[in-house]
């Protein structure tokens, strides 16, 4: 799967867009996402965007960090390599707010977590109940651990 990373007008820049784009391509074969064929989009969203996104698919109120998509299956082009087999849309602002609040990563570190959970999703965990919480929270530390063996989630933001 080819990830393509794209930035909503109004968005914090994003910096080192290569490198990410490196680390993400890493991250997805992690995930689990390998040997599917297609593009998957990274969307950088504004805080509004989010917001709306959240409130119209997962009908829950206010901001979110990450909102995933699975296009795979609902139209029979997908299993073309050019097609869109699902999008992450992130929230670069609140990995800045949520990073200086909970004080465990940086915002750059923070945002790489967001993609990884989208991809994670993609591949199949969930966090609907407490031990799929539990396997997900699992599943996101050992990619971002493989990650850092052969990159620097910093200077993304």
């Amino acid at each position: 799967m080819r990830v393509e990373l794209f930035k909503e007008r109004g968005t914090r820049p994003l910096l080192c867009r290569r490198r990410l784009l490196a680390v993400l391509q890493e991250a997805q074969a992690l995930a689990g996402l390998g040997t599917d064929s297609g593009i998957l989009h990274v969307i950088f969203a504004r805080n509004e965007t989010i917001q709306t996104l959240n409130v119209d698919y997962v009908h829950h109120q206010g901001l979110t960090d990450v909102i995933t998509f699975d296009f795979r299956g609902d139209f029979p082009m997908q299993e073309q390599e050019d097609s869109c087999v699902g999008e992450i849309y992130v929230c670069a602002e609140i990995a800045v707010a949520w990073s200086a609040k909970y004080r465990q990563f940086s915002p750059s570190k923070e945002l790489v977590l967001y993609m990884v959970h989208g991809m994670l999703h993609l591949a199949g965990e969930d966090d609907l109940n407490p031990t799929a919480k539990r396997s997900m929270r699992r599943a996101e530390r050992r990619v971002l651990n493989a990650l850092e063996k052969h990159h620097s989630l910093e200077g993304f933001l």
